[in-house]
């Protein structure tokens, strides 16, 4: 068996607990509104010094390899909890993220346990099963937010606990100090061995869960409308045309409604833009609680807005415009009088396209606001039909 060098491999534990460290720190100081990178690098930083401590045990006193490099230690696995507590947006705990820290100072006060390295390494291995158990917990919470690095870390959390768990019974067959130069392959060996690993990859796995969501940020912030928070025009056509797609292989139609705020740009120059971005948002409002989940609204510019029904009639698009245009303009009335047109149309065949769709319910927008304005006009079912077209459920106007 080949000899191994356990203090040079406890060195490079450390080097590697600091450096994972260090590169979470400075991605913390380029992201500083991602707290938990900061909580992060302090649970790395925090177990390197602690390792580093007590791979001199023998050589400093006793205070700082037992005492103090443990309280560090379960301090380290408090903050990487409180991270992943902060990375899913929920309070510090403060009690219970110093409530190993505070375990072990209170252990070590009696003699019986501090003269014993078993008992030592039993509580610290506890301390850090219960931190990665509970840590895999609120990770396990936000599953909600798809983030594949999630997954992945919780299953090295519950990988590394159940590594601390096995050993326990073994904890008395660790030798301390251990000496320059001493040559060993046991049980502690395979758990610093562990530990490298185990930091290189939670490292590299928390800096891309971060990275995910700030991606998962812009791609969201590039598809909402900043003022209305809404899907802006490039969000609902992408949705629209994904929509469409299905509905196409469902063998159903849907329904387009295309809106727009009556005289708008009167009611900027006369009641300033601040009324303006008011009314935008009180209609979306409206729109929003009269469309179902799975419908699709958006701000396609200026004032005008879309809506795509999945699974609907002419008649059945007809009468949501209609519901949300009298719901405007009972809610409107009583401040500046606004009031919204409507075009619909909807799908008739395999061969329909979001764009003539589109075409279709801009021509019956237009007739609507050549009527009189505050009504919604229907696009002709006949002028949409293509050979081999879906059979309309409603062909009312």
């Amino acid at each position: 068996m080949p000899a191994l060098d356990l203090h040079t491999v406890l060195i490079i534990a450390v080097g590697t607990l600091a450096i994972a460290g260090s590169l979470l720190l400075v991605s913390w100081l380029q992201s500083p509104y991602v707290r938990a990178l900061g909580l992060w690098a302090m649970f790395f930083m925090g177990s390197a010094i602690g390792f580093a401590l007590v791979a001199a045990r023998g050589e400093i006193p006793d205070i700082w390899s037992i005492l103090i490099a443990g309280a560090i230690l379960a301090a380290s696995q408090g903050f990487m909890w409180t991270g992943i507590r902060s990375f899913e947006g929920r309070s510090t705990f403060v009690p219970l993220m110093l409530a190993g820290t505070l375990l072990w100072l209170v252990a070590c006060q009696f003699e019986a346990f501090y003269g014993s390295p078993t008992a030592r390494l039993t509580l610290m291995s506890a301390i850090v099963v219960a931190y990665s158990l509970m840590s895999a917990g609120e990770l396990w919470r936000g599953r909600h937010e798809r983030l594949m690095s999630r997954w992945l870390i919780i299953a090295l959390l519950l990988s590394h606990a159940l590594l601390f768990l096995i050993r326990i019974p073994f904890g008395g067959s660790v030798p301390l100090p251990i000496h320059v130069g001493e040559a060993r392959i046991d049980w502690v060996t395979f758990i610093v061995f562990e530990t490298i690993f185990y930091s290189f990859c939670l490292a590299y796995m928390f800096g891309s869960m971060a990275r995910e969501r700030v991606t998962r940020w812009y791609r969201r912030a590039s598809l909402t409308d900043p003022l209305t928070r809404v899907a802006n025009r490039r969000g609902f056509v992408q949705r629209s045309k994904a929509l469409m797609r299905r509905t196409t292989l469902e063998h159903q139609t849907a329904a387009l409604l295309l809106f727009d705020l009556d005289g708008f740009k009167s009611i900027n120059d006369t009641h300033g833009h601040h009324v303006g971005d008011q009314l935008l948002n009180g209609f979306c409002r409206v729109a929003e609680s009269v469309v179902r989940d799975n419908d699709v609204f958006g701000r396609l510019g200026g004032e005008e807005f879309g809506c795509l029904i999945p699974n609907a009639s002419l008649s059945d698009g007809r009468d949501v415009a209609e519901r949300i245009r009298g719901k405007f303009s009972a809610a409107a009335a009583n401040t500046i009088g606004a009031t919204v047109s409507a075009g619909v149309a909807v799908s008739a065949g395999p061969r329909q396209d979001f764009r003539r769709l589109m075409m279709k319910a801009d021509e019956a927008l237009y007739r609507a606001k050549a009527s009189g304005r505050n009504r919604v006009e229907c696009a002709p079912v006949a002028s949409l039909n293509q050979p081999g077209s879906l059979p309309q459920r409603s062909a009312a106007v």
